[in-house]
């Protein structure tokens, strides 16, 4: 089997072919090159992105993590207190960007090329078929709530237009089906190249609601605005489950290895640069999301934020998100099919791409109009398949390599992964479990 082409297929699709090789801005020393040296700072900032260079790379990175699990962050100081939440959302940050740094180090050091590839190096061809397996439950969950997130933005739009709330759970069901029998034909295509605009549509999108969200609140709240409403600190077992459904913003590791080896002069160093821009725009972006949302409405803060608006510009938010989750269906179908086909060794075989796009594309419409719970999945997205492809593996594998070289157990670098590996992974995996209860 060929699985090991799974990753570089499965995050060119997620990303719909946005990175690709050419020359970089910055040469290996950290110089200007020549051909750079006529520009001024605001055209190398703000002018056309040449592909391959760092800047479209870290926009590439922040696309694969940004999206859908970033609307229900404002609802996390409900159940966790505003001071716990910007914690860990500074700890996850630091997680992600660690293990991105041991990946590309293993990577660099070994000669690797691909995560899968990593994986079979490290650990055997077992954990590479684990890993895939982990990969396709990852994009079976995030179907699930793409679809979840169409319909609830189609309800809150049909409400605007005075539509009878009575018919909501018909809405969900009937809509759930129309759905998935027009979506059907999209995700049977091979072929998304088409559709690699919508991955920068996203990105306008996201921006727009962020504006509208803090427009909002200078606007209407600020002059009202009561400090005593604001819940700081609040220790209880939702931390776990706030902590696996913010890891799930910051999980983009499917790109690293492809932007590692489509960029020119490819260097850790340089990979560092586009890792670091990533996670800290991720960062600032989730934050004043979270922030301002949540002094908007404190303890009446709806599980996806911009359910708490019923205004012209937020009805269109809404509208535009509704039509992005549509396309974002297939697009990540595409590859998690590629991944089963290629587990079970049926990559030519028509037949076999037929049922498990039937499979795929049934079975989580199904499940997203039983258990339409959006959060409880981002939560086990992000504390049981994120924390395994994101924690668990690169510190199992760099352990586990680490230790071939020689390296003892009572290594410094092993000590503190290890301990990373176990506290984030035991952290994770509860609050996937309390997502569950509590959400």
């Amino acid at each position: 089997m060929k699985i090991q082409r799974s990753e570089d297929d499965l995050s060119s699709k997620l990303q719909e072919d946005g990175v690709n090789q050419s020359a970089d801005n910055l040469s290996d020393e950290g110089q200007l090159e020549k051909s750079t040296l006529h520009y001024t700072w605001f055209v190398r900032t703000f002018g056309p992105m040449k592909k391959g260079s760092l800047r479209q790379s870290v926009i590439a990175l922040m696309c694969a993590a940004m999206g859908s699990g970033m609307l229900s962050f404002p609802s996390n100081p409900v159940q966790s207190g505003l001071i716990n939440c910007i914690l860990l959302m500074v700890i996850c940050a630091l997680l992600s960007r660690f293990s991105m740094q041991i990946l590309m180090k293993c990577a660099f050091k070994y000669d690797q090329h691909s995560y899968a590839e990593l994986v079979k190096f490290a650990l055997g061809p077992s954990m590479q078929k684990f890993y895939s397996v982990d990969v396709i439950c990852y994009t079976f969950g995030a179907i699930v709530c793409y679809q979840i997130l169409f319909i609830q933005l189609v309800w809150q739009v049909l409400i605007k237009f005075n539509f009878d709330e009575s018919y909501k759970d018909q809405v969900r069901y009937i809509g759930g089906s129309i759905f998935m029998i027009i979506n059907f034909p999209v995700s049977m295509m091979k072929d998304l190249y088409s559709l690699r605009y919508f991955t920068h549509l996203q990105i306008l999108i996201i921006a727009y609601i962020l504006v509208t969200i803090v427009i909002y609140f200078l606007i209407n709240v600020s002059n009202d605005f009561d400090s005593n409403k604001i819940v700081y600190f609040d220790f209880n077992i939702q931390l776990t489950s706030t902590f696996a459904a913010t890891f799930f913003g910051y999980i983009c590791h499917q790109l690293i290895f492809p932007i590692r080896s489509e960029l020119k002069r490819s260097t850790l160093k340089r990979m560092s640069k586009i890792f670091n821009r990533a996670i800290f725009s991720e960062a600032i972006i989730y934050l004043t999301l979270m922030i301002f949302g949540y002094l908007s409405f404190f303890e009446n803060t709806e599980k996806i934020i911009i359910d708490n608006y019923d205004d012209i510009p937020f009805t269109l938010a809404k509208a535009l998100f509704a039509f992005i989750m549509f396309f974002a269906v297939p697009i990540n179908l595409n590859p998690s099919r590629l991944t089963v086909l290629q587990l079970i060794d049926k990559e030519k075989s028509w037949k076999a791409y037929v049922i498990s796009t039937v499979l795929l594309q049934y079975t989580t419409g199904v499940i997203a109009m039983i258990y339409p719970n959006v959060k409880a999945i981002f939560g086990l997205l992000g504390g049981i398949f994120g924390m395994i492809m994101v924690i668990v593996l690169p510190c199992t594998l760099y352990i586990t390599l680490e230790l071939k070289e020689g390296k003892k157990w009572s290594d410094s670098n092993i000590i503190v992964t290890l301990l990373i590996g176990i506290v984030a992974g035991i952290s994770g995996f509860t609050g996937a479990i309390v997502s569950q209860i509590y959400s």
